[in-house]
């Protein structure tokens, strides 16, 4: 006859814990620096994860999700580019009417 295991779990009868912090008085107060990062940034970490998997930094299980990251950045850089394409031209063709019209006398 088989041996069967039986794992008996007792119910969690003790009423949940509550904290309550006090302030500190003399914590001393840190400021901290907001992060820059910029389109160039982003442009960067694609061209490193890109010669990273070039060069066989990322195991195979991992490939998947790096591929991912690596659309979506992509993705995001395409977007940015398009909308500052589209920026500068309306910008151009802005200034392109404003000197040809004549000026109001």
């Amino acid at each position: 006859m088989a041996k069967v295991n039986k794992k008996v779990v007792a119910p969690a009868t003790a009423a949940p814990a509550t904290a309550t912090v006090a302030p500190e008085a003399s914590a001393p107060t840190t400021t901290l620096e907001p992060v820059q990062l910029t389109i160039a940034d982003l442009q960067l970490l694609s061209r490193i994860v890109d010669l990273a998997s070039r060069r066989g930094a990322f195991q195979a299980g991992e490939l998947s999700q790096v591929g991912d990251s690596f659309n979506k950045l992509s993705g995001f850089l395409a977007y940015v580019e398009s909308v500052q394409t589209k920026d500068a031209e309306v910008a151009d063709a802005t200034t392109a009417t404003e000197e040809s019209a004549p000026a109001a006398a």
